[in-house]
């Protein structure tokens, strides 16, 4: 009896393990088809033997979330054999978000044998190649702009001289804070503080990526809602009435089941793009575009498998190139969302689809490209530096030059001097830049305009011989755009009233200049008389910088020789340091310390020798070293 009841345990238990086994696929299966992914990868990972079709499902899930790397984990469970054409064009995706273009192009070759439609793969392995390719366009420059949004931007749109964006707004009456919009106007190169747009709209919810009309009157945006405990986004209309918008009615296409956003209205009125993952689109959300009849909208029209893919296509626009710019994940791309374009055809149907390039693309979230109010620039939103956590808006276009003078004066009578040496170097990037001599006496170079003010640092080192070197902290601003570059010119005849204070050594193999100083006893600090000859050696040394500086200190043989040896030591770095302090390059001087072996005129020990002579051995031996 106990085993039979046991037995009923088992099965009971069996039963519900079962049960509630079928009941995550089940729940995972609803979700996945919902494209409720993260519900879907939670309950497909709590069942406990996974066939390939619920592994390529969480594969799948994480692709869609843009968790490249997960989802790589998870299609390499699925065997082989067992890998579906569409899991190949998955993982060629993958592969190429982390560069690896070899691996992407052979993905797509072994999914075309396992039936995936083969012109698509011929364009989408010439895509791989190109970008492998592609690099960025010489000459443009890519730029955060000074206003930037505290989290996300929603996308940014373009109206005038204003830009457009949503910013995080002040708390609701629920005490929680909604996305609401806010504009900044284009003036002097500059964009100004942001203010408010339109902040009579619902606070409630998040409101973002809109298209206003050209008269300023009239205007689209997405307005996001939950329902069932799930987030839409609806497309609204709203007018300008009184100096204050006013929301006048959801466009019909919407629906309850599904979202629709990030208008686009073309400058006529009468074309509105957005995107959908409304019913009959090619999976995610789709690029669609509807036209107006009189006060109503037609029925939406998908673009079409050329430009829409089982992923999502989102934030279109059409751009003074007259292109279609749209972002995609789905597209061949450097990963996650980047900037395509498509042009039209003869035909009238947007054309081949195009991947903007490394210069506008990167392995992040790239989208949202729009024309600047700032003549040849664009400006798009990327999260490319916060790794999906803050949006920045960039300007991108040709870099603006802006010459910086350069004037090389004499100090005190502000002279021009011609022929100096000009180094120019840009602390930050650590570049080196070469200056155009315009005259003898004036140098140019160039900076970017989006420079000026940003506390971009630049040393300019400037030399000629019978002048100090000089350096100087150059930061750009408008005010400033040309420098005296000011040099001390030595001590008239120094060089030759301290050539008659050297005296001339020969070596076999090279000449020395030679010139002592001498210590009182005990003594181990720079006298006035010491520095005064450091000081000349110094100016003699400037002019002449391709000398070498040996420094032989030697002391008296009163004392324990190695103590001797320590102090010896001592005043050769005091000189050495004195010596670098005035701008020798430490590099140029060579220290020896003797301590008491080389004394000069026999007082060892044992001798009974006067101060004075003592004195003569307590030496510094400066020799300029001519090679």
């Amino acid at each position: 009896m106990a085993a039979k009841f046991q037995l009923t345990l088992l099965f009971v238990c069996f039963a519900f393990l079962l049960s509630a086994q079928n009941r995550f696929l089940r729940r995972g299966e609803k979700a996945f088809v919902k494209t409720h992914y993260a519900e879907a990868i939670a309950n497909f990972k709590n069942v406990k033997n996974k066939n390939p079709e619920i592994n390529r499902k969480i594969a799948e899930s994480y692709y869609f979330l843009g968790d490249y790397q997960e989802a790589e984990n998870y299609y390499q469970k699925i065997y082989d054999s067992e890998k579906s054409a569409d899991d190949l064009l998955a993982l060629s995706h993958i592969h190429l978000n982390a560069e690896k273009y070899e691996e992407a192009i052979l993905c797509c070759e072994r999914a075309a044998e396992k039936g995936a439609n083969q012109i698509r793969v011929d364009k989408r392995i010439k895509a791989i190649q190109e970008l492998e390719k592609a690099t960025d366009a010489s000459g443009m420059i890519l730029r955060a702009i000074h206003q930037q949004p505290k989290s996300k931007s929603l996308g940014v749109s373009v109206v005038g001289n204003k830009i457009i964006y949503s910013n995080l707004g002040k708390k609701n009456a629920r005490g929680v804070k909604n996305y609401q919009l806010f504009y900044s106007e284009f003036t002097d190169q500059e964009y100004s503080e942001l203010k408010p747009w339109a902040n009579q709209l619902d606070n409630a919810v998040d409101l973002g990526a809109v298209a206003v009309l050209g008269d300023e009157k009239t205007m689209y945006y997405t307005r996001w809602y939950t329902r069932k405990g799930r987030q839409y986004m609806e497309i609204v209309e709203a007018e300008l009435k009184k100096n204050k918008w006013k929301a006048s009615f959801v466009l019909s296409f919407n629906g309850r089941k599904y979202s629709c956003a990030y208008p686009y209205i073309t400058k006529d009125g009468k074309s509105l793009y957005f995107s959908s993952d409304m019913p009959g689109g090619y999976g995610g959300m789709d690029i669609y575009v509807c036209h107006k009849r009189g006060r109503f909208w037609g029925t939406p029209i998908n673009l079409g498998e050329e430009i829409n893919t089982k992923h999502h296509e989102i934030y279109p626009s059409i751009l003074k190139d007259g292109k279609l710019w749209f972002a995609s994940d789905g597209q061949v791309g450097y990963g996650h969302l980047d900037l395509f374009y498509a042009s039209k055809t003869k035909e009238g149907e947007w054309g081949e689809v195009k991947n903007a390039g490394p210069a506008l693309n990167s392995s992040q979230n790239d989208f949202s490209i729009q024309n600047s109010p700032e003549e040849g620039q664009l400006l798009l939103v990327s999260d490319r530096n916060n790794k999906g956590v803050r949006d920045r808006i960039y300007s991108f276009g040709a870099d603006r030059k802006m010459q910086v003078e350069l004037l090389v004066k004499e100090e005190i009578s502000k002279e021009s001097i011609s022929n100096a040496k000009i180094e120019i170097k840009k602390v930050l990037s650590d570049q080196m830049i070469v200056p155009q001599q315009i005259t003898a006496g004036k140098f140019q170079f160039d900076v970017s305009c989006y420079e000026l003010g940003e506390g971009i640092l630049y040393e300019i080192n400037a030399e000629k011989q019978g002048y100090e070197k000089t350096r100087v902290k150059y930061y750009p601003v408008k005010s400033n755009l040309s420098i005296d570059i000011l040099l001390r010119k030595l001590e008239e005849n120094m060089e030759g009233d301290f050539a008659k204070e050297l005296t001339p050594i020969h070596y076999p193999d090279k000449r020395m200049m030679f010139r002592k100083l001498h210590f009182d006893a005990g003594q181990e600090s720079l006298n006035s008389e010491a520095k005064l000859t450091l000081s000349k050696m110094v100016g003699f040394w400037k002019i002449y910088p391709e000398l070498d500086i040996v420094i032989n200190s030697h002391t008296d043989s009163k004392g324990a020789a190695e103590s001797n040896r320590i102090l010896s030591m001592k005043r050769a770095k005091m000189a050495k340091e004195f010596m670098i302090a005035k701008g020798v390059d430490s590099k140029k001087i060579i220290c020896n310390a003797y301590g008491e072996r080389f004394v000069v005129n026999g007082c060892v020990d044992y001798m009974d020798c006067s101060e004075e002579l003592h004195r003569q051995n307590r030496r510094l031996e400066l020799l300029f070293v001519i090679k």
